[in-house]
Formats: structure tokens, sequence, C-alpha cells
């Protein structure tokens, strides 16, 4: 029987690491011991968390009564549980144990449950984007309705026994066939199908196009994300998709980014282990890396917005070569 996948939040990833060294995830609307409670009755909890919250808006209380019901009833032992950091990595653990009730220091969430960790964390950046998407839910207790690629990497599933519906990263897919056409673009145009990806994410170049070459620097700029924050960037590139990206390229990209600016690295391959772990080294200024089945990811999302771009520039060849049947596209 699969297994439920369900994201629990730790003050936005504040109390993650103590939840990891103390095996517990908890929640804490309330810090009184619930013995003798009604915790199936969701009634029951409204009445109990408007004595603690009486000016919270009807929709506060239905939602967060929602979370503790959750919580309580419906995260079960041997369901899996992701907790995020503060960064990009995600802590994921399987439940050990029903809710018990204990307040010490290690946090402030006196309603918890046993967790075993596993030792691996995950990158966010490496799930798909629909994923990524789930994850950015501003809900402290919810559960993943698609989480197969979760389940997956931890070999909780075969690969096998997901449908291709849900987990679409296989070897011979739409995915490789897409990247292929990728790579039967020159060099010259893959910077531009770079630049219009970027662009189409809020992504405005300070340099022209092919001029930056600082350090192997391809792309420096401003990502305004959506007029909430202005971001100083600066992007490689490595189109080739053979062989993977090593912890030496992280480091001399680290090396050549200018001060005040953030990194991201991008390649039509992979990232070895080693690489994943230099570019999120917490005591360094950490790289964002888009591997060769995020860009593609990234493309199908902005596929439309991509393509009227480039005819809106007058670059029709390079529209022409990039246009897909939709039945390639899930958009």
């Amino acid at each position: 029987m699969k297994k439920n996948v369900f994201v629990l939040r730790a003050g936005f990833g504040l109390y993650t690491s103590s939840f990891e060294s103390n095996s517990y995830i908890g929640i804490g609307w309330f810090d009184e011991d619930p013995q003798g409670w009604d915790l199936q009755d969701k009634e029951f909890l409204k009445v109990k968390y408007r004595e603690v919250y009486p000016n919270d808006p009807n929709m506060s209380i239905n939602q967060n009564v929602g979370q503790i019901y959750r919580f309580v009833n419906e995260m079960n032992i041997g369901d899996i549980v992701v907790s995020p950091f503060t960064d990009s990595q995600l802590l994921v653990g399987t439940i050990e144990s029903d809710q018990y009730f204990q307040i010490d220091s290690t946090s402030p969430y006196a309603w918890r449950k046993k967790v075993k960790w596993f030792k691996e964390k995950i990158d966010r950046h490496n799930l798909s984007v629909p994923l990524q998407n789930t994850l950015r839910s501003s809900l402290t207790c919810f559960k993943i309705t698609s989480a197969d690629e979760i389940l997956v990497h931890f070999r909780l599933i075969e690969k096998s026994d997901v449908s291709n519906d849900v987990y679409r990263l296989e070897p011979v897919s739409n995915f490789e066939l897409i990247r292929k056409r990728f790579l039967e673009l020159d060099a010259t145009e893959f910077e531009y199908l770079v630049s219009y990806l970027l662009r189409t994410l809020g992504f405005e170049p300070t340099q022209e196009i092919g001029k930056v070459g600082d350090g192997g620097i391809d792309f420096e700029g401003i990502l305004d994300v959506s007029g909430v924050a202005s971001i100083n960037l600066q992007v490689q590139v490595k189109r080739y998709d053979k062989g993977v990206i090593g912890e030496k390229e992280i480091r001399n990209f680290r090396g050549a980014l200018k001060r005040d600016f953030k990194g991201c690295f991008i390649t039509l391959s992979s990232f070895n282990k080693k690489a994943i772990e230099s570019a999120t080294d917490k005591e360094r200024e950490q790289i964002q890396l888009i591997d060769g089945n995020r860009f593609t990811e990234i493309f199908i999302e902005q596929y439309e917005k991509i393509i009227d771009s480039m005819y809106n520039d007058d670059n029709d060849d390079l529209a022409g070569k990039l246009k897909f049947k939709k039945s390639l596209l899930p958009i």
C-alpha cells in the first residue's frame, strides 16, 4: 500500500534542525495537554480554538482547526512527513508514534509525534515544478497528493509502479525528445533560448547577451520577482548533456560571482553529489542548480510566454525550431 506524504513546517524552518536532532514533529496552536479531549470532533476543536484565539476570523479558525485535525487524525504511523529547512533542503522521515504531549526547550510545539528521519535530505529544486509549487503552500500542515517523486527517491515505491501521468521523467520520454531538440540548436540559438526563458521568469539583463564572459558568467542582470523583490543574478550555462557537472565547476563559478550577486548554474546534463553539496553549503554563497530535467520543466511551464516573446522579437526561425505539438507538452 502506497504511503501518504505530509508536509509539516517548523516555524518556517526555524525548528527543523531541532525536529531532526530530537526525532519528532510538532504543532503549536495549543500548549495544553489534550488528555480527555475529543480530538476526532472538529466542532469540539473549534470551541477549544476560540477559547485561545477569540479574535481570529472564522476563515482562520476553519483553516487552522483543519490542520490540527489533520496532524492528530490523518498523519498516521508509517506515513511519510517532509519538513522544510530555511533554505532549499527538505528533511524527510517516517512517523513512528501517535500523538503525545511534551513541553521542553527543544521547540515551542507541545503536540508531537515521533519520527525516524532519513539520513539523506532532498533539495526541493531537484523536484518537478508542480511538486515545488505544492510545497510553496502557506499551510503549516498539509498532505501532498502527488508525492511519488519523494517515495521513489527513498525507494518506498518502484518507479515502475508510478503512472506516467504523475511521474514523467522516464529515460525515453517527451522530456528527452524536447531536450534533444535543445541540443540541435547551435550555441547562439541555445543562448537566446536561455535568455527568453529567464525573461519570462522576470530576469532583465544588465549586460548584452554573449558579452558578459567574466569567469564563465553567461548572463548578468536583475531578477524581479513580480515586483515584490529584486535579486542581482549571474548565470552560468553548460549546454552539453554528456557527463555531469562536478564540484570544481561549482567552486569556480562561485569564485567568479560578483559581490551581492546570487548565482544560478544551468546545464542540460546533471550535477554529481559533491557539486550539489557544494552548491547548497550553508557556510558559503549558495548556488541555484538547474539540471536538464528542471530546465525542460521550466521550459514547458513557460512555453507559451517563451514562444510569444520570440515572435514578438521577430525571432521566428528560433520559435519555429522550438514549436511542439500540444500532446508533448503537459501545459
